[in-house]
């Protein structure tokens, strides 16, 4: 079953594919902390509103993962952005999360990229476990 991606049914799917993820349990150790991934609308692709998703990250385990509310762009430590072509690239594979990250074209609106870039690993199989959730993309991505 295909989730639409940055949904609240893609991230409780994400969250139980973290969690069973030793590679991501073990690079993610001295992770801590919720962070916020978005992807902005486009309605060329038919999104037609910002989507949000909540990670809360404890050590190598996700706590709780959902659908974004306004208010976690406020209080989580770290909110990155992107287009969808860009989040699509990421999850095609195409791209790797902290040099997309520090080429820009995602956007850290919120955070330090030296803690970022700390973690790189952890980064790394965020996204690989992304990359197994099942996803439907908007169309024309």
């Amino acid at each position: 079953m295909a989730f639409e991606a940055f949904t609240e049914e893609w991230a409780k799917e994400y969250q139980k594919k973290l969690n069973e993820n030793p590679q991501y349990r073990q690079a993610a150790q001295t992770w801590e902390g919720p962070i916020v991934f978005m992807v902005e609308k486009d309605p060329a692709v038919g999104l037609e509103e910002d989507r949000w998703i909540y990670l809360d990250l404890w050590r190598g385990e996700c706590r709780q993962a959902r659908a974004s509310l306004r208010e976690d762009l406020e209080s989580a430590p770290t909110v990155i952005c992107g287009d969808p072509p860009t989040w699509k690239q990421l999850f095609d594979g195409q791209l790797e999360p902290i040099s997309t990250l520090m080429r820009g074209r995602l956007k850290l609106v919120k955070g330090n990229m030296a803690e970022l870039t700390g973690h790189v690993q952890a980064a790394q199989q965020l996204m690989k476990t992304a990359m197994k959730v099942e996803t439907e993309i908007p169309e024309g991505l």
